[in-house]
């Protein structure tokens, strides 16, 4: 009979490597899953710059979950106001201030 441990340890090694692969994708997909749960219980957190809403989360037909991307802030008055001096005099207040 023919030595078959070169041959079984090739076999055996390529299957301990595609669980591996499997379960580090497993692994990292409930991390996500965890992840997007704790997003939605706590609003501070967030998540591509917004706080997660439920319907930004879509679940996908083979499971996987992906976020849609937050809905755009619409623009108001508030958005475009003019800036602000920053303390700093125009040259006609620095002249009244000096001339006295």
């Amino acid at each position: 009979m023919a030595d078959l441990t070169q041959y079984l340890t090739q076999k055996y090694t390529k299957m301990v490597a595609e669980i591996s692969a499997d379960l580090g994708k497993t692994a990292d997909d409930l991390a996500n899953a965890q992840n997007i749960i704790r997003a939605l219980k706590n609003p501070d957190m967030m998540v591509n710059g917004a706080s997660l809403t439920l319907d930004m989360v879509q679940i996908m037909e083979n499971g996987d979950i992906r976020l849609l991307p937050p809905p755009p802030t619409p623009i108001t008055d508030r958005c475009v106001q003019e800036p602000q001096k920053n303390g700093k005099k125009t040259e006609k207040e620095l002249a009244d201030v000096s001339a006295s």
